[in-house]
């Protein structure tokens, strides 16, 4: 059993784990190497930036956007930029395409949008699985601050 699903399991939240035959960086990958039916409009990705004074802090939004640095800088107060793709497990636990959400010990800022999802898909913290639960379960749980944040 993953560590996420511990955590969902204690938490009574439905989820779906999505066996990948490979490796998943992108939207693209997560479709072409799921076992199972996914749909392309619910797969959302993590970005970890972090701020000149220190402060890190995961982005949650859907696959296909792009983060609009304006916006997000509005609503932080503060210069952000992604980290390196070398420094990723220091802040998420685990290497980039595998990162969790709901593992995250960093802020989590949703992308506005996403709050009219009814699922989710998202990293297990496990390269070789997919999870998707209800947009209002991982709302719950993570309790996002939620803000217009892509382009």
């Amino acid at each position: 059993m993953l560590t996420v699903e511990k955590l969902l399991v204690e938490n009574s939240i439905p989820y779906r784990l999505i066996e990948l035959l490979d490796r998943a960086y992108t939207v693209k990958d997560v479709v072409k190497y799921s076992k199972g039916d996914i749909n392309l409009h619910e797969i959302c990705k993590t970005i970890i930036v972090k701020s000149d004074y220190g402060h890190s802090y995961a982005l949650f939004l859907y696959g296909e956007d792009k983060v609009d640095f304006k916006k997000i800088e509005l609503v932080i107060g503060e210069k952000l930029h992604i980290v390196k793709y070398s420094d990723v497990e220091e802040y998420a636990g685990v290497k980039p395409g595998a990162v969790c959400p709901l593992l995250m010990h960093i802020p989590v800022i949703m992308d506005a949008k996403i709050v009219n999802f009814n699922k989710v898909n998202f990293g297990s913290g496990h390269h070789l699985y997919g999870l998707e639960i209800l947009t209002k379960d991982f709302i719950k749980l993570v309790n996002p601050k939620i803000a217009n944040i892509s382009q």
